[in-house]
C-alpha cells in the first residue's frame, strides 16, 4: 500500500506540474529564498474559503466558490511529514446551480490571487461539487 500511495502522489504532482506549465518551470527554477508566484498550499487557499472563483476552458466559463480546504489526514510514511501536510491537500468547490462541468484542466483565476490552471473533477453523485487534488511532496 505505500507504493501505491507513492505512486499517486507523484502522479498527482506530475499532473500539477504538467497543468502549470510554463508557470511550473520558473517555479521549480526560482532559489529557494525567492518568494514564488503561486502558492499552492493549505495556508494559501485556508483564507479563500467562501470565495468566488471564474473558471475558463476552451472559451466557456463557470463561476464556483470554494467550498473547503482538506488537508492531507495521514503524513506518515513522508519523508517531510510537515511539508506534506502543507502541500497535499484537496480543494472542494460548489457551484450554486447544478452545472456539468467534465473534469480536465481548467484555468482559475479570483480575486488577489493570480491565475493557474490545475486538473478538476466532479465528485461523483453531487451535481454542484468539484474537487482539485494537490500532491507536491
Amino acid at each position: 500500500m505505500p507504493q501505491r500511495r507513492r505512486f499517486l502522489l507523484q502522479l498527482g504532482a506530475a499532473s500539477v506540474a504538467l497543468s502549470l506549465g510554463k508557470a511550473g518551470e520558473v517555479l521549480a527554477a526560482a532559489p529557494a529564498s525567492a518568494p514564488a508566484a503561486a502558492d499552492f498550499s493549505v495556508s494559501a487557499f485556508a483564507p479563500m474559503v467562501g470565495r468566488p472563483f471564474k473558471l475558463v476552458r476552451d472559451g466557456a466559463s463557470a463561476d464556483l466558490r470554494l467550498a473547503r480546504v482538506v488537508p492531507l489526514k495521514n503524513a506518515q510514511g513522508h519523508a517531510d511529514e510537515k511539508r506534506a501536510r502543507e502541500r497535499c491537500f484537496t480543494l472542494v468547490f460548489r457551484s450554486e446551480q447544478p452545472s456539468a462541468l467534465e473534469e480536465g484542466i481548467y484555468e482559475f483565476s479570483t480575486a488577489g490571487r493570480p491565475a493557474f490552471s490545475v486538473f478538476m473533477s466532479p465528485i461523483l453523485g453531487d451535481k454542484r461539487s468539484y474537487q482539485v487534488v494537490f500532491s507536491q511532496v
